[in-house]
């Protein structure tokens, strides 16, 4: 059965990508909201801002931008996707955070947005946390991974909160809100050496003086590690849109 979801995309150069195509390639569609360009795919000509609720849609995906979750007094879409998140938890359909998301999710929930000791940048070694055994989204994808990343904050303390993976700099990389749908990923489970490239592109004064690594590896570490990560990330989508009535 074909299912709609929806996607908030903060950064026009941090779209869904992996996790649009996993989306498209298992039969499904997506509505995509850019709330900082204000545009919006399923109506082009007119912005109509973020809903409200959840309506039809058979979940909610927020991906990363460059703003901080705290920002929320200088960007108002992001105490609306807090709110819209809360709308789809209580609708008891699956929501799925990406880095910045995964940070609205944990602020929506009581949680703690937190400035790093530095950048965590670049494919990262993790590892799943033994609860992700009997996690519906994670349970067949434990063990030891490397994920994309490029952050400088990080969540802590979040009510309810099922740790599933770890590893790097930061203890949460990976959470579920328990008792619901609602998942954060700190990592990038959806990006392409194109988007890295665009990121190093747009950021790069910033991120690869923290992080040189992004342009002196940039290549080889795609090369060593997306054919996994590509993988990844189409497993997890299958399981969390399973998880969509």
């Amino acid at each position: 059965m074909t299912k709609k979801f929806l996607a908030i995309v903060p950064e026009n150069c941090a779209p869904p990508a992996l996790i649009g195509e996993a989306l498209l390639e298992a039969g499904h569609a997506y509505d995509a909201v850019y709330p900082i360009d204000r545009f919006a795919s399923q109506s082009p000509l007119s912005y109509p801002g973020l809903p409200s609720a959840p309506g039809d849609y058979a979940g909610l995906i927020m991906m990363g931008g460059p703003m901080s979750a705290n920002d929320s007094a200088d960007h108002a879409f992001l105490r609306e996707s807090m709110a819209l998140i809360r709308g789809f938890g209580v609708a008891k359909k699956p929501v799925l955070g990406v880095c910045l998301g995964a940070q609205v999710i944990a602020r929506a929930y009581g949680g703690e947005v937190f400035r790093m000791s530095g950048l965590e940048a670049g494919y990262i070694g993790m590892h799943t946390t033994p609860e992700a055994a009997t996690d519906p989204v994670f349970k067949n994808l434990t063990g030891a991974f490397h994920a994309f990343h490029t952050h400088y904050d990080a969540v802590r303390n979040i009510p309810e909160a099922v740790v599933l993976a770890s590893g790097g700099m930061s203890a949460v990389q990976a959470f579920r809100i328990a008792g619901s749908a609602t998942y954060g990923l700190q990592f990038h489970p959806e990006a392409t050496i194109d988007i890295a490239r665009d990121w190093v592109r747009k950021f790069g004064a910033v991120f690869c003086k923290d992080e040189p690594r992004l342009i002196t590896h940039l290549d080889q570490d795609f090369a060593a590690h997306f054919p996994e990560s590509s993988r990844l990330c189409r497993d997890l989508i299958q399981n969390w849109t399973n998880l969509s009535r």
